[in-house]
């Protein structure tokens, strides 16, 4: 079976490989000023035929409306190398990914041809460049996606998020629309510590014999929750006001979001009904 799907997930990308080699040929051709947000529709595509060779099912529940129009910018926690791949398939983004996926096998090649903006954890000083290539993207009304964890986890507990990749939404004053994303089952098996292992990808866990492992299961179950979106116009461009947002953002993603124009006590009562859930 594993022989099977990597066999479909190879001859998947190679068709792909050619097929956007064509089409972006065909918008230089053109000067068509969307290019990416084309592409990230053909991606849509494809990721959701890997998807279904991976047997992942995806139940998406929560305000799915939240998409309409282009250039929003969608945050998830992030437990997973596929969780692009889900993710990817329900809603067409471009993606923000660590440098080192440019090196992955079939995955660095796919990556690039898809308009993936690469950030450098290491070099700091180049961030006015992301927050200018994202920028442009989501100006061509493309929807960009990241995980501002920056690291993938166990799923015990979510990250702080981290402020440098929210800069570019601040800038723009973009929608920005928080997900959550749930591993519900395993091969027909509850999530658990005992089995999370098979699908969650994190820490220093390598991705080939990760990959590998994925492959040989049956089923995937997993939900996807829209949150209450983000109007980054709510929030100063500046250094206090990229946290302020990032606190905001991980609330919503953790399920704890509290409107605004509630009362205090109205406030207090939400936090404790998110936190009972």
């Amino acid at each position: 079976m594993r022989s099977l799907k990597l066999a479909a997930i190879v001859s998947l990308w190679a068709v792909f490989v050619c097929f956007i080699l064509l089409v972006h040929l065909w918008i230089s051709v053109l000067r068509l000023r969307d290019r990416w947000a084309i592409i990230s529709r053909l991606t849509c595509g494809l990721t959701y035929l890997l998807r279904r060779v991976l047997n992942i099912n995806v139940t998406v529940a929560g305000d799915a409306g939240s998409f309409e129009g282009g250039g929003k910018v969608i945050i998830s926690n992030h437990l997973s190398d596929v969780d692009g791949i889900v993710l990817a398939s329900i809603f067409p983004v471009v993606f923000v990914s660590k440098r080192e996926v440019r090196k992955w096998p079939l995955v660095g090649w796919w990556s690039i041809l898809c308009g993936t903006i690469f950030v450098d954890r290491q070099r700091k000083k180049l961030v006015g460049l992301l927050v200018t290539e994202t920028s442009r993207k989501l100006r061509e009304g493309t929807h960009i996606l990241l995980f501002p964890e920056g690291h993938a986890t166990n799923g015990e507990r979510t990250l702080p998020f981290q402020t440098v990749p929210l800069a570019a939404p601040l800038r723009n004053r973009s929608t920005i629309v928080p997900v959550t994303l749930v591993y519900r089952s395993i091969d027909d098996q509850a999530v658990s510590k005992t089995n999370r292992d098979l699908v969650y990808c994190y820490d220093e866990m390598a991705f080939a014999p990760h990959f590998w492992q994925l492959l040989g299961l049956r089923s995937i179950e997993a939900t996807v929750t829209v949150q209450p979106k983000i109007e980054c116009s709510r929030y100063e461009d500046n250094s206090a006001g990229r946290k302020r947002l990032a606190a905001d953002c991980y609330d919503r993603v953790s399920g704890r979001f509290v409107n605004p124009d509630l009362s205090q006590e109205e406030k207090k009562d939400q936090r404790v009904s998110g936190l009972a859930r």
